[in-house]
């Protein structure tokens, strides 16, 4: 099975710095092949026979053990992965005057933030679709952005729990993840 393995809050401003060469060899090491990483913020993909569970232990031991910092991450069989991305909702990423943002639910994430997202947001400024593992939003890029509520949850508990992707980069994984590899 194909993996997408999206790393939260590595490698920004010369903080929690995990080289992705080494961090390929650890997951090597620990049984997965055709490990390929995308960019330097916590883009990877592998593949393994085991299911998505052992995966997960896996990395978990992998990171804890080799690195002096927590790690959250979340780990996407590739149909479920897929599966969210169809239904991504026309708005999102069509308008490039507006943030296009997908944010990835960790697997710390607390499904009653889906509810209190729904019950929160704004809808003058923010448009939000919730999946089981990703929250598609757009919201204002520069006018206005003060007042989108997307400008308020950087460091807020619920944004701790995602980590987020662009819209260009959302498509990038897709592309790189359907794509054979060695």
């Amino acid at each position: 099975m194909n993996y997408l393995l999206l790393l939260r809050g590595i490698n920004v401003g010369g903080k929690h710095r995990v080289p992705m060469a080494e961090l390929r060899a650890l997951l090597t090491a620990g049984g997965f092949t055709a490990v390929r990483s995308y960019i330097n913020s916590g883009n990877l993909f592998i593949t393994s026979d085991q299911p998505v569970a052992v995966c997960e232990a896996t990395v978990t031991e992998i990171l804890t053990r080799n690195f002096d910092f927590p790690i959250a991450f979340r780990l996407l069989a590739q149909p479920d992965f897929l599966a969210d991305l169809a239904l991504a909702p026309t708005w999102w990423g069509a308008n490039p005057q507006l943030r296009h943002n997908a944010l990835f639910k960790l697997n710390t994430y607390d499904p009653q933030w889906d509810d209190w997202l729904t019950e929160n947001r704004t809808t003058d400024y923010d448009q939000v679709l919730i999946t089981s593992t990703i929250i598609f939003w757009t919201s204002t890029l520069k006018t206005n952005f003060s007042r989108s509520f997307y400008s308020k949850i950087a460091g807020t508990a619920f944004y701790k729990q995602t980590s987020a992707r662009n819209y260009n980069t959302t498509v990038k994984l897709k592309k790189l993840l359907e794509a054979p590899h060695d």
